[in-house]
């Protein structure tokens, strides 16, 4: 989405990109996840769907076309900054352990999910800026 002339039709293309095939991806990943409880799951999908839901209720909200492209560029550093944590904390328990725990493992995979949903909403050009800005090591 580059530009934004309809609001409403905006907020049609952002839930549909948010809602249509996500729970269907987040089912086919989960349901590669040997040796999970459907509680275990189960879990994880309510986890990400809680993720998803705050950011369409968050974004269709939104009735201004440049606010609507604003709040979709925060969506996307807020998830792009929460899967990278989530990497984090995997990487961390790899080294103190040898393993992480698959629940987060699996978190991470569906929280990259939500990025990909929300990538062709955005200008190609943002993307890679927010990108470049949240890989840059902090000193």
């Amino acid at each position: 989405m580059t530009a934004i002339d309809s609001v409403p039709d905006a907020h049609r293309t952002i839930e549909a990109a948010l809602r249509e095939d996500l729970d269907d991806q987040w089912t086919e990943v989960l349901g590669n996840w040997e040796g999970s409880t459907s509680a275990q799951r189960r879990a994880v999908h309510m986890y990400v769907s809680g993720l998803r839901n705050r950011i369409c209720k968050g974004l269709l909200n939104i009735e201004t076309p440049d606010e609507l492209m604003r709040g979709l560029a925060l969506q996307y550093m807020e998830m792009k900054c929460h899967w990278m944590m989530l990497n984090t904390q995997i990487q961390q328990q790899t080294f103190d352990n040898g393993r992480a725990d698959e629940s987060l493992m699996y978190r991470a995979t569906c929280v990259s999910l939500i990025i990909q949903a929300l990538e062709p909403l955005l200008e190609r050009e943002r993307v890679d800026t927010l990108s470049r800005f949240l890989s840059e090591p902090f000193e």
